[in-house]
């Protein structure tokens, strides 16, 4: 698949080949013998998710002109960037983030995982009324989490409830699941099941999404308020990412699910997990792209949730550069 969503390019499938022709991107596909030419200026990233041939002139074009470009590979999990070298990315406020005060963190802690558990919410519901299916139990123990955390003052029991939460979620979500799809829980390395395996995917599209939008905004990805901070894992991006898996990803699944655009046999399995491929993967990376271009109401504006992504992650820099209260991203 080729193809452009506004401001993003998707690659996926085997054998095109990206190259650099004047000021233009050259992309030739070789599985339906079609040449696109797309004005990097139009772009903010392009995400390469199959085995294609890339010049170093693409490259070189897409850094001049401040496109993101990231690879994902077969497992979800892995994906590079590739970043300037000429570009110093330690600012003050990555200083001012490595300082920040636990009491600080515990608040946009609390702040996160309030959101977090929100949208469960607000997308179990939404399921629930077009399935009459009744999620009543499962919405009021959430709900009891929520009012919970406004006393507790220690992270490890935040994320305590957090993981509670996200426990019952999984197991309500299975109400609105077919057999065929055997989810049993969230499994991540590898995905054991479809489900999972879609999770896994639009999890990792979304991060690279959250993680260009805290770079954007001047924050060091990788050092964490809610998410642990080590080696190589950018745990801000996995903060961010919190309020945005349902109303984005979660809610693509569920209704491709819904409404059988996909079905058991658009996955491979194999010993080292079950994995998307094909036709499939094709059109969730379509709908997904869709979902990222979709507006919604905010801050009585309409924007994309690309944009949405973006003014969260300046409202995550104000709050730590100027002790602001963090105010996160709740759904509907």
């Amino acid at each position: 698949m080729i193809e452009q969503k506004l401001r993003n390019l998707v690659i996926s499938g085997y054998g095109s080949e990206l190259k650099k022709e004047g000021d233009l991107i050259k992309v030739t596909s070789k599985e339906d013998d079609k040449v696109f030419r797309i004005s990097p200026k139009t772009l903010e990233q392009v995400i390469i998710t199959g085995e294609c041939s890339v010049t170093s002139g693409f490259v070189r074009l897409l850094v001049e002109n401040g496109v993101d470009l990231v690879f994902i590979g077969r497992n979800p999990g892995l994906f590079a960037r590739v970043m300037r070298g000429d570009h110093n990315f330690v600012t003050d406020l990555w200083r001012t983030q490595l300082l920040m005060s636990e009491k600080k963190k515990l608040e946009i802690t609390r702040e996160i995982i309030d959101s977090t558990i929100y949208n469960k919410i607000r997308l179990l519901q939404g399921l629930a009324k077009n399935r009459c299916i009744d999620v009543s139990d499962t919405v009021n123990e959430l709900n009891k989490h929520r009012g919970s955390m406004r006393e507790i003052e220690n992270l490890d029991v935040l994320m305590g409830v957090e993981g509670d939460s996200t426990r019952r979620y999984f197991e309500c979500l299975r109400k609105f699941l077919p057999p065929e799809f055997s989810f049993e829980k969230r499994e991540k390395h590898p995905p054991s099941d479809p489900v999972n395996s879609m999770m896994g995917y639009g999890y990792t599209v979304l991060k690279s999404r959250c993680e260009y939008a805290l770079f954007l905004a001047g924050l060091n990805p990788y050092e964490g308020v809610l998410h642990s901070s080590y080696r190589n894992r950018p745990a801000l991006s996995f903060d961010l990412m919190e309020e945005f898996r349902q109303p984005i990803v979660d809610r693509v699944i569920m209704t491709m699910i819904a409404r059988k655009q996909i079905s058991k046999e658009d996955f491979r399995f194999a010993p080292e997990g079950c994995f998307l491929d094909g036709d499939g993967k094709k059109l969730f990376l379509d709908l997904l792209y869709t979902r990222f271009e979709s507006e919604y109401k905010y801050k009585d504006e309409k924007l994309s949730f690309l944009d949405i992504i973006f003014e969260q992650a300046k409202k995550l820099a104000n709050a730590i550069k100027n002790d602001e209260k963090y105010a996160s991203f709740k759904y509907r």
